[in-house]
């Protein structure tokens, strides 16, 4: 099943891994890509953050929650 940006957007501000569907995962709290340009006063539509790394809904192959 694909992931959506409504299921995807579900997670944002809690901690999770993802995995992607080249095989690399991350682990962090999600972000939108407003939160990191409010940060860094700079702009990807449609991308998702997790620390430094940017992401569209399409590179996500899963997503776990983590308990804080």
């Amino acid at each position: 099943m694909k992931l959506t940006k409504k299921q995807l957007d579900e997670y944002i501000g809690r901690n999770v891994k993802i995995a992607f569907r080249d095989g690399k995962e991350i682990q962090g709290f999600l972000c939108f890509a407003d939160d990191f340009s409010a940060r860094h006063n700079w702009r990807l539509p449609n991308y998702y953050y997790i620390g430094n790394m940017s992401f569209k809904v399409s590179h996500v192959k899963n997503i776990k929650l983590l308990e804080r």
